[in-house]
Parts: C-alpha cells; structure tokens; sequence
C-alpha cells in the first residue's frame, strides 16, 4: 500500500458500534482492535467496502509488502469434515426435501456434501463472489454461481456460511439480507473462530490473514448478535484444531522461539460451527 490513507476507513465497533478499543494485532499493514464494550476484534482501520468487494472476487488483497492471495485450493478432505457436521446438526431436517444454499460456497465442499445427505427431493446450491473457485466448483458439476445474494429471489430451509462470516464487513446488515431469504423458521448455519474470545493476538495460533479477515467473534458474542438479529442459537459446538492444523501452526511459529510453540499447541482457540432458527 503506497498510501494506505487513500484506501482504508476508520470505523466503529461492527457488532455493538462502540467507538472504544484497544490494539489487539497486526499484519500485512494493518491493525486489528480489540473493542472494549462487547470484545470482538476487527480491523481498523479497514479497506473501503469497494475495496473489499473486489478483493472478494479477484482473492487478491493489497498489502504493505504486494498482494495477499487467498484463493488457496480445493481440499477433497473438507466433504467428509463437512458431510459429518451437516449429518449430525441437521438429523431430523434431512429426513425430509429441503431447500439449502451455501452462502460463500468457495469450491463447493459444503455444497457436495449436503447433496449428498439431502433427502430426494432436495435443492442444494451455493454462492460464491470469487470466480476461480466459483468456476473450479462448477467444473465438478456442483451447482455454484457468482449471483450476488442480492439478486437471489427465492427463500430456502437453510443458509450456510462456512468460514465466510470473518470477511463480512457488516454482518447486521448482511444477516437482514440472510433473514429475507429464509423460509419462516428457517435455519442459519455458520463456521467460524472464536477470535473475540482471545484476550490476546499470542493466542490465536495462525496467521490472521488480515486484510481478508476482516472480524473475529467469539461465542457469547454471536449468541448475542443472533438474538438480536432475530435468530435463536439452537446449538453450537467448538472443535480444537484439528492434528494437521496444529503441527502446521507449530512449523509456522517456532521460527520466531519456544514460546510461541508453546502457545500454538496449547491455544484456547477453536473452530466453532452454529445452528440458529429464525423467530416467528
């Protein structure tokens, strides 16, 4: 970023609008804040919102020293992950047809896996702004489009958003758009960190992909933000990192000394995935 003035915003708190937080990490150039009334931590100062849309379509993020390029690649692995959380969240409501799109469907992992525990009967697609992925997903024959959400007229059982609520600027104003494409009583799934929960950035045992993330919520939060969004939290289960995450957190840190390694197996992080119903 030759003038990161010309690009980047100061904002309030993005969940409860505090204007009242301290330094929490940085990255890449940028800052990321811990709010001091509800915990959440976000960027600040962010990228403009035009900024951001386009770097959610191309995967490319400007940065202090280039690009950050998050368009990462397909991991067959993630189906099966998928497939058993989906099979053991929604039980009762895959007995019957139901209607589902996956918000943010990257290459379609989510999407694969619903089609194939989804009753007869079913629709399932996905969403995705990024055109590599929304290509490489389409090229298995996995129904993922570019539409914006925006344009989508139709109203479904269930809406997923599976590591996609960290990159959302305003979830409140995202989630109303959520809220009128559920049928009435209609269920919201999400996956994402428990970020906000960490006092500090030497707990989280990855990098922060800032400027891609743009907000990290923790439990109580999001519990918080549904309810007043009109959603109720039916469950939520937090999985550690998996093996594999975990020793590639640790090569990715020893480097910088024993402490760090220490904090990377031992951290209070966790992966969290959420099932809330949408109130009458």
């Amino acid at each position: 970023m030759n003038n990161p003035a010309a690009v980047l915003e100061t904002i309030a708190c993005v969940v409860c609008g505090a204007d009242d937080a301290r330094p929490w990490g940085e990255e890449n150039g940028y800052k990321a804040v811990k709010c001091r009334q509800c915990g959440v931590v976000y960027v600040n100062p962010r990228p403009r919102l035009d900024s951001i849309s386009e770097a959610a379509r191309t995967g490319l993020h400007p940065t202090e020293e280039g690009q950050l390029n998050v368009q990462a690649k397909r991991f067959q692995a993630k189906v099966s992950h998928y497939g058993a959380m989906v099979a053991e969240t929604f039980a009762d409501e895959l007995k019957h047809p139901l209607t589902w799109l996956d918000v943010g469907a990257g290459y379609g992992e989510l999407v694969e896996a619903a089609q194939k525990l989804a009753a007869p009967g079913s629709q399932v697609r996905g969403i995705e702004p990024m055109a590599a992925k929304a290509r490489a997903a389409q090229a298995l024959g996995l129904p993922v489009s570019q539409t914006p959400l925006s344009e989508i007229g139709e109203r479904f059982d269930v809406i997923s958003l599976i590591n996609v609520f960290s990159h959302i600027p305003d979830f409140r104003d995202f989630g109303a758009q959520l809220k009128a494409r559920l049928n009435p009583g209609g269920w919201l799934f999400l996956e994402t960190g428990n970020g906000g929960d960490l006092e500090r950035r030497a707990d989280y045992p990855d990098r922060l992909y800032l400027p891609d993330h743009l907000v990290f919520i923790g439990v109580e939060q999001m519990r918080r933000l549904l309810d007043e969004m009109g959603f109720d939290l039916v469950t939520s289960r937090a999985l550690p990192p998996s093996p594999m995450a975990r020793l590639k957190n640790v090569a990715k840190t020893v480097v910088d000394g024993r402490w760090q390694l220490i904090s990377a197996l031992n951290s209070p992080f966790r992966t969290v995935f959420y099932k809330a119903r949408l109130r009458s």
